[in-house]
């Protein structure tokens, strides 16, 4: 007998995702908070100015070795608001994300997405994708199939009849398309099952996939093998075995990380992963040889200057309270950069809309505000 839908249980991580956000119509991430979120302009933007020197001198923002060459996006719903828990866990998720990190990929994780930082996350992943040589998406939680896909369910998901799933839910034949846009690449679902107090016509817990696989894999841990009391176990094995494989294999490749999500064949696999070895990038290349990359330094060229780090300036970016970012859109909006919507996240049209002003004003434009940048464009007039 299914049981009533479950309420969402406090994250165990410290941070999480702000997802209040409408589900469609909007062009940027969530939010992060934090418990101890900074109260006020003033003290807000002197303490992300300490911060940035604190992280710029110190070198604390880790650039990806060979950006752009390997991208991997990781979405990781634990807490339903609709549904049970997923028992797959968040932190399975950071470890895949802190592994793929380390073998030089530029991997991007959002945790509880609701279905508009879903959406968001995945627009950011198709940039990155067209100029990358391997391409990689997890998506570890709820997942249900429909006429022909399966879609992964946003952690604020709710489903009524089937027809919902395509706008309440993302579709993994479609990120099969976009990570299809790189040289090579796999789509990994870690898939757990929801709960509903009857059962809805036309939907499936069982892996489902019509989509091109010419260059790419596409693995679910879920198969018609796997009995429902048993998909949330399998789940959990084939999250495992994929870090157990990037932390004790340094020569693994391509396909036995798309085996090791399938669940060792237990799960399904739709098409056939590239002979792509994803060991660290450059093992053992000579040091000169990189140095060849680079001119050699000038009086007459200008060396890049601290705040010109884009990885120090996007962690800054993320203590940002959402008033800030409302203030900030609706300022680039009264200079006539920004067309979006003021909803306190940025995306694609914010980003842009930063660089024009940075164009505008002179300085490079990198698309992360600087703390003297925020200053002014959060300033009461």
């Amino acid at each position: 007998m299914m049981m009533a839908p479950a309420g969402p249980r406090p994250s165990r991580d410290k941070t999480s995702y702000s997802n209040a956000t409408p589900d469609t119509g909007v062009e940027g991430y969530g939010r992060i908070h934090r418990t101890s979120a900074l109260r006020g302009s003033t003290l807000l933007i002197a303490t992300i100015a300490a911060v940035a020197i604190t992280l710029i001198c110190a070198g604390a923002a880790v650039q990806p070795a060979h950006a752009g060459a390997r991208v991997a996006m990781i979405l990781a719903a634990e807490d339903y608001q609709n549904f049970k828990r997923s028992e797959v866990g968040l932190r399975k998720a950071e470890e895949i994300l802190d592994l793929l990190r380390a073998r030089g990929f530029d991997a991007a994780l959002v945790t509880n997405p609701a279905n508009a930082a879903a959406r968001a996350a995945l627009r950011d992943f198709a940039t990155k994708v067209a100029t990358a040589d391997v391409a990689l998406a997890f998506l570890l939680g709820h997942g249900l199939s429909s006429v022909g896909q399966t879609f992964f369910l946003p952690s604020n998901a709710s489903i009524d009849r089937s027809t919902d799933l395509l706008s309440r839910g993302l579709s993994v034949t479609n990120i099969a398309q976009i990570v299809g846009r790189a040289q090579a690449g796999g789509v990994c679902f870690l898939m757990t099952t929801p709960n509903f107090p009857k059962p809805i016509d036309g939907v499936d817990v069982k892996p489902q996939f019509d989509g091109d696989t010419k260059n790419i894999a596409v693995a679910f841990s879920n198969s018609a093998k796997i009995p429902i009391s048993r998909i949330e176990a399998a789940a959990g094995l084939a999250a495992s075995d994929v870090v157990n494989l990037l932390q004790r294999q340094p020569n693994a490749d391509l396909r036995q990380l798309i085996a090791a999500c399938g669940s060792q064949q237990q799960g399904t696999v739709y098409g056939s992963a590239a002979s792509v070895n994803l060991a660290v990038p450059d093992r053992g290349r000579p040091v000169e040889t990189e140095a060849e990359k680079k001119p050699a330094a000038s009086a007459s060229t200008p060396q890049p200057t601290a705040v010109e780090n884009n990885s120090a300036l996007e962690t800054l970016e993320r203590l940002l309270d959402p008033r800030q970012v409302r203030r900030i859109q609706t300022r680039l909006a009264e200079m006539g950069f920004y067309q979006g919507p003021i909803d306190a996240v940025i995306g694609i049209l914010t980003r842009n809309a930063i660089k024009e002003y940075q164009r505008k004003t002179g300085v490079a434009e990198t698309g992360f505000l600087t703390p003297e940048q925020l200053a002014a464009l959060t300033k009461t007039p």
